[in-house]
């Protein structure tokens, strides 16, 4: 039980991590593809991963994060923001070495209050999601301010379309010329407005701690949204049109709507005794693969993979009394080149049952407080 309650804690650490009506919403347009917990093939990560290796994070201080709340792997770096220490977007190259901090805190025009998403060009260039500004500030590779752009709604995340944006929408204080709360809207590079999917519920608070407007990430020719705890992950092309749901049917023990749209309810749940499930982390796509994690309100918790090639889900509960992070598919980010990154902070290998089975470098490295990158290269699918 000690094991279960650390891993639900690192899984916060992590994380830290109804429709539109009308013409423009087209999220009814799109195939939804039903995949039954209940029939799920057990999930043996050696049928999955060819190899793995391990990067070193560098422990100089400016190099220090307290909680990733994301990570990107662009362009032979790796990029993380940690908005507990308003330190910025830090960027590693791909031996873990430090390179720079990007973004310069502060309250004039070119500064920016917290970051609430980030984004990284092919040419380098860094896009920060201001928390508060409803602003995407563009930085050059080496950290240099280029311009502000302007958002005509609360944005809690984005990513840059072939034609322009795709925005996961807050619902509070939201722009009046957009009907019916939507969670995502796909805007050209003007913000004119082309479709709204996924209105919020009517009622509640839509409380969701982590994830109130949802997430959105890229990766194997995806752009993907998802919002925790809810069943159903959303793939769009890379024009910003939705192309297919992905529903996961935890049949009597989905998580209540009520609960879904006010997460801080779970905890009546637990306190029940009531056993529901629900989608916990960003998923992430690589290989024609979706991997993420599944929670339930009893504590239990499985990594999951949805082959969508073969149609299959994969499901594997997690051992407590024996458990090896290595040995788990947590996917915190994915490569270029479609290889699943895990990111291991000192707090988590703590919890490892199993310390000896990695190697004496990654140990020490663990032991002076560093943080490490594992990556797990996938066989062809």
């Amino acid at each position: 039980m000690k094991h279960q309650l650390q891993f639900l804690y690192l899984i916060c650490l992590w994380i830290g991590l109804a429709s539109c009506q009308g013409s423009k919403n087209r999220s009814e347009l799109s195939n939804v593809a039903v995949f039954s917990f209940d029939e799920a093939v057990p999930m043996d990560i050696q049928d999955f991963v060819e190899k793995q290796h391990y990067i070193l994070l560098s422990i100089e201080e400016e190099a220090l994060f307290k909680r990733v709340d994301k990570l990107l792997a662009k362009n032979n770096h790796f990029y993380l923001f940690d908005h507990l220490n308003n330190s910025g977007v830090l960027v590693f190259d791909e031996e873990g070495i430090f390179v720079l901090k990007i973004g310069d805190f502060g309250e004039g025009p070119n500064q920016i209050n917290g970051i609430k998403d980030f984004q990284v060009r092919s040419n380098g260039e860094v896009l920060v999601l201001d928390a508060l500004e409803n602003k995407i500030v563009v930085y050059s590779p080496e950290g240099n301010w280029i311009k502000n752009i302007s958002i005509p709604v609360n944005a809690g995340g984005f990513i840059e379309t072939e034609t322009g944006w795709l925005i996961a929408i807050n619902k509070d204080n939201q722009n009046e010329a957009i009907a019916n709360y939507p969670k995502v809207g796909n805007f050209d590079y003007a913000f004119q407005q082309d479709s709204l999917y996924f209105g919020y519920a009517a009622t509640g608070e839509n409380a969701n701690v982590y994830y109130h407007a949802g997430l959105l990430s890229e990766a194997s020719g995806y752009l993907v949204y998802n919002r925790p705890p809810d069943d159903t992950i959303r793939l769009f092309s890379n024009a910003g049109k939705l192309e297919q749901q992905i529903l996961i049917d935890f049949g009597d023990k989905k998580l209540p709507e009520h609960v879904v749209n006010d997460l801080m309810l779970k905890n009546e749940l637990k306190e029940n005794g009531l056993d529901y499930r629900y989608l916990q982390l960003p998923v992430k796509v690589a290989n024609n693969m979706v991997f993420g994690l599944i929670v339930s309100t009893k504590n239990d918790i499985w990594t999951f993979s949805v082959n969508l090639t073969t149609k299959q889900l994969h499901a594997k509960k997690i051992d407590f009394s024996s458990l090896h992070i290595g040995s788990l598919i947590l996917p915190t980010a994915v490569t270029p080149s479609g290889e699943v990154v895990t990111l291991i902070e000192p707090i988590s290998f703590a919890s490892d049952s199993r310390p000896e089975k990695y190697p004496v470098e990654v140990i020490r490295h663990f032991e002076n407080e560093g943080s490490v990158l594992l990556l797990h290269q996938l066989k062809p699918n």
